[in-house]
């Protein structure tokens, strides 16, 4: 069974050209005109085609009667928006060094900003315990001298 895409000027093109009528003899409609002179552009746009070759097989496109009359146009051209090659998967990989790095620099980080906010406190903490200290003294040697 030939595959619903088995015209090689009709790649690309799945709703204009798939089904029981993708017969050769049939008659193109001119948006299967449009079509293929609009995947043509394409490919002189991408630098594939020179203008000599655009012009002429534009004008085979727009001189088609049936589709038999459109094959060839692609034969010696890459699908469009796909890569000339296939493209290798690529594979993401996971640093752990990284990883660890970025963790360090964090408890820097949170480790400073914690310390900053500290010390303001420790000072007024200090001051704190200065005034209550200097006030027991003070009210324990008055203590003594009241007696």
């Amino acid at each position: 069974m030939p595959s619903q895409y088995s015209h090689p000027w009709a790649r690309g093109f799945s709703p204009l050209f798939s089904g029981p009528s993708s017969d050769q003899h049939l008659r193109v409609s001119d948006a299967e005109r449009q079509a293929v002179t609009d995947r043509l552009a394409e490919h002189f746009g991408d630098g594939r085609l020179d203008q000599a070759e655009f012009d002429e097989r534009v004008g085979r496109a727009m001189n088609a009667k049936t589709r038999a009359d459109l094959s060839g146009l692609f034969d010696d051209l890459p699908e469009t928006g796909a890569p000339a090659a296939p493209e290798r998967p690529r594979y993401r990989r996971r640093h752990p060094a990284l990883i660890l790095v970025l963790l360090f620099v964090l408890a820097l980080t949170v480790g400073h900003a914690v310390f900053w906010a500290a010390v303001p406190l420790l000072w007024l903490g200090l001051l704190a315990a200065t005034v209550l200290l200097a006030t027991r003294a003070i009210g324990r040697t008055r203590a003594s001298h009241d007696r």
